[in-house]
């Protein structure tokens, strides 16, 4: 299967921005279009939010923009980008699915347990409910500790350093 048109959410944090770097890098190998998406939240949904400490405005407006114009200059013509309002999760969803999109790309910041019950997560209702595959990035050395990490104690194998095979 050809990948032709990615989608992109984006809300200015690290973990989406990472996301963009690697839909940036498989359209370079594909050719494929990236359709970058920033959804502000509705009201109905500003009260779940899902980032710990909420980041101002400017700086999101700022590293969207930073985001964006780095696509562009990579792919030229084969970016697009757009700010929809609505409750998150479910704009993600639908614009995947009416957009007839090949793959989603999205940021996670990979948290487990209880601090991921309380605050949800929009990458895992992607995950859930898409109607394309869905690859899920999270920022390498964010602070989190991996699954793996946790579980096993040793970093993920993304995440230990190369080893060469002969």
């Amino acid at each position: 299967m050809a990948i032709q048109a990615i989608l992109v959410p984006v809300d200015g944090s690290s973990p989406s921005v990472a996301a963009l770097e690697h839909a940036i890098a498989l359209a370079e190998d594909s050719g494929a279009r990236v359709d970058i998406l920033h959804v502000n939240a509705d009201e109905l949904s500003a009260g779940s939010t899902s980032s710990l400490a909420p980041v101002p405005r400017r700086e999101i407006e700022l590293a969207l923009n930073t985001a964006v114009e780095r696509a562009q200059a990579r792919l030229e013509d084969r970016v697009g980008f757009r700010t929809m309002t609505g409750e998150p999760l479910r704009t993600i969803v639908e614009t995947a699915r009416v957009g007839g999109y090949d793959l989603v790309v999205i940021g996670t910041h990979g948290r487990i347990g209880r601090l991921h019950s309380m605050l949800g997560s929009v990458a895992e209702g992607v995950v859930r409910n898409a109607p394309c595959p869905v690859l899920t990035v999270r920022e390498a050395g964010a602070g989190y500790q991996s699954f793996a990490e946790r579980r096993h104690g040793r970093p993920s194998l993304a995440e230990q350093p190369p080893t060469h095979v002969r």
